[in-house]
């Protein structure tokens, strides 16, 4: 993909609620309108993931770029079936797997179901109702990079799914740049969906959200994996969620992620996935 602008796609949702969580080119802006008359949790992030989808493929259809800011990981569900790309590439950075199905989920959240959803594991009847989805395949087509706050049940499902993971270890350093590095160059990640859970940073920044934990991403590395990432891949689109500015470190982390947000950006445009106006 060579896209001509970036549309920033605005999805201030966490559970269906609004505001739960939530170089020079040329930037549109589309805002998802709430959600109210839906009834319930369910009812209200299906309708998310089908209008995000809808936003999604009209971003392409319009050769601009998909740049998603949204409050919960499960939005790069939506995000994938906008694209509607057949052999789609993930490339992850995420603490959690959001791999769960209702089966084996423990804390209640729907968030932690994305990619099973996307897999055509949980939640079929909806799923089939979010516009361009299809079941897709991760094995051999997924890579984690800072995954690491998982039951032993969610790590085995990550290994039995054949996707790739760069662990992260509490109490032990990983070179997670070095790592990706090598990940990228030794597997061919062409078109892929980028998505940057703000929690894959290690809990000394303060808590991002809910779920801080330690063994992840140093802003230094944050920002050269994002700088990475378009050199040796083929990016399609980039979710940035999971950052609750009320958590109480919020201005250091909006810091961090405006860093890497533009870092991603400026890399676009330096291998000519983005022009410059």
């Amino acid at each position: 993909m060579s896209a001509d602008s970036i549309t920033i796609i605005f999805s201030p949702y966490h559970v269906g609620i609004r505001d739960h969580r939530v170089g020079n080119v040329t930037v549109n802006f589309v805002k998802l309108d709430p959600v109210d008359e839906f009834e319930g949790e369910i009812g209200r992030s299906f309708e998310l993931l089908r209008r995000l989808s809808t936003a999604v493929t009209k971003a392409v259809e319009q050769n601009t770029f998909p740049l998603i800011l949204s409050g919960n990981c499960m939005s790069s569900a939506g995000v994938a079936c906008g694209l509607g790309i057949d052999d789609l590439k993930f490339i992850y950075f995420d603490a959690h797997d959001d791999l769960d199905s209702p089966d084996v989920n423990e804390n209640g959240y729907l968030d932690a179901m994305g990619l099973s959803m996307l897999r055509g594991k949980s939640w079929k009847a909806h799923m089939k109702t979010v516009p361009g989805y299809k079941p897709l395949k991760y094995d051999g087509n997924f890579l984690y990079c800072g995954l690491r706050d998982q039951s032993e049940v969610q790590r085995q499902r990550v290994i039995d799914s054949g996707m790739s993971s760069i662990w992260g270890e509490p109490g032990q350093k990983v070179n997670f740049v070095t790592k990706l590095s090598k990940e990228l160059e030794e597997k061919s990640y062409g078109a892929s969906l980028v998505h940057l859970a703000l929690d894959v940073l290690d809990d000394s920044y303060g808590k991002v959200n809910d779920y801080p934990s330690p063994g992840g991403l140093f802003e230094s590395e944050l920002i050269e994996c994002m700088s990475l990432v378009p050199k040796k891949s083929n990016p399609e689109s980039l979710t940035v969620c999971s950052f609750d500015p009320d958590s109480g470190d919020g201005d250091k982390i909006a810091r961090i992620a405006i860093e890497a947000i533009a870092t991603f950006v400026l890399s676009l445009v330096q291998t000519n996935a983005l022009k410059k106006t």
